[in-house]
């Protein structure tokens, strides 16, 4: 499974953990026969994916409002 991740990794987004899980997953189901902890590990890392995608817009959406503000603030 090595051989999938020929490089390091960084993680200083959402999307970057986004990202890494779709990768360990694509791996998961490319490798063998589907077991049921190999469904597990894929419903876990499912879930937090999900997790991250909903932080992700939370954050952008925060940006958006902190922006506005700021622009309102400039313009007083």
């Amino acid at each position: 499974m090595n051989e999938h991740f020929t490089k390091n990794i960084r993680i200083n987004r959402p999307q970057d953990i986004r990202k890494m899980i779709a990768r360990v997953i694509n791996i998961l189901l490319q490798d063998g026969e589907m077991t049921t902890d190999k469904a597990k590990t894929i419903a876990t890392l499912s879930n937090t994916a999900l997790k991250s995608m909903e932080l992700g817009e939370l954050v952008e959406r925060l940006d958006k409002i902190e922006e506005q503000l700021r622009n309102e603030e400039a313009s007083k």
